[in-house]
């Protein structure tokens, strides 16, 4: 889930995102996915066996992103509703690739490379809400807010580094504003006056060094007006629950962002690694969640991943992903650990 920038810089450049898990190939976009028809009874997984499953993948992870055309590994569930390792790769074919591994079956699927994304919900919003366009004010770039935190009674927007810290490359303190300049009219003008919303605050540093394991892509601002809400518009789902849950593989989730608006899906793959295209360079990131296709598009990064029933649970914070929709999402309890924040919900 990228953000989008001026073409200046490079044409609507996006951070790639490259999958480093044993067998899954992410894609990030925002159309659903049709469903697939699989057997009318299977055995459910169970504990035992998932973290079985999970070692099972582990050992292997390394060895398969090694391989050419691989571009992330993950953990998911078969047609009979077992787990299988799910590599996504960027090649039709990979000469050698095995079909199972320690019992486990070997699924391949082409995704392509996976980017970091960042338009309905490009124009000036007050108050201000989950889902719509946001940026720092020093880039021509836009992505989404995810949602509001809040902590010792002060409320902050939450989403990417690559959205409100420029990769790093940003100070605390710098113009948030909403909608981000690419959105504005003309684009990319400057009107911060009138359109900053908060401050940057605090920001987890992106690793780009090959050592370096990454576990979120986030940030927070602190609001420097009162005229926003918690809630997302009144057409899409409303308030996010203020208590999070585990991603669990088949879990039905949606999100809003800023240019797909809302969209449903289902989790793919858990304990995915992946590899992240940035202007920076390629980041490392490990324990991740994999979405079906067609949930993300350009400009999305930053959404609140929310489980897709009354209860709107907060799962994950989206940040990339491929041409065809494919999301990557940090598990949102690392996200709020992060900045040891809670998620302002009803």
């Amino acid at each position: 889930m990228g953000r989008f920038k001026h073409p200046s810089k490079m044409e609507l450049v996006f951070p790639l995102v490259v999958f480093f898990a044993f067998s899954l190939f992410w894609v990030s976009c925002s159309e659903r996915e049709p469903g697939v028809t699989g057997p009318d009874k299977v055995s459910p997984v169970s504990s035992s066996g998932l973290t079985k499953a999970i070692a099972f993948q582990n050992r292997h992870t390394s060895r398969l992103m090694e391989l050419d055309g691989v571009e992330g590994v993950g953990l998911g569930l078969g047609l009979d509703g077992q787990p299988i390792i799910k590599v996504f790769t960027s090649k039709l074919a990979i000469a050698g690739f095995p079909k199972e591994l320690d019992g486990l079956p070997v699924e391949t699927e082409l995704t392509g490379k996976f980017v970091a994304f960042g338009r309905p919900l490009s124009g000036r919003y007050r108050p201000v809400s989950i889902g719509v366009s946001i940026a720092n004010n020093l880039e021509c770039a836009t992505g989404t807010l995810g949602c509001v935190v809040e902590k010792a009674g002060k409320k902050y927007i939450l989403s990417n580094n690559h959205v409100l810290a420029r990769e790093n490359l940003a100070s605390v303190g710098e113009d948030i504003v909403q909608p981000g300049r690419y959105d504005n009219k003309p684009k990319c003008a400057n009107q911060v006056a009138e359109d900053k919303i908060a401050g940057l605050s605090e920001f987890v540093a992106l690793g780009f060094d090959s050592t370096d394991t990454n576990l979120v892509d986030a940030a927070i601002a602190e609001f420097s007006t009162t005229d926003f809400t918690c809630a997302s518009l009144s057409q899409f789902y409303g308030f996010p629950g203020s208590t999070p849950v585990a991603a669990t593989l088949g879990l039905s989730v949606k999100k809003v962002g800023r240019t797909s608006g809302l969209t449903d899906g289902t989790v793919a793959a858990i304990n995915a690694t992946v590899n992240v295209g940035y202007s920076g360079g390629i980041a490392r990131f490990v324990g991740q969640i994999v979405t079906s296709r067609h949930f993300i598009k350009s400009g999305d990064s930053g959404s609140l991943m929310v489980t897709d029933d009354v209860s709107n649970s907060p799962v994950g914070l989206l940040f990339a992903g491929t041409s065809d929709g494919i999301a990557i999402a940090n598990p949102i309890d690392e996200v709020l650990q992060a900045f040891n924040v809670s998620i302002c919900g009803n």
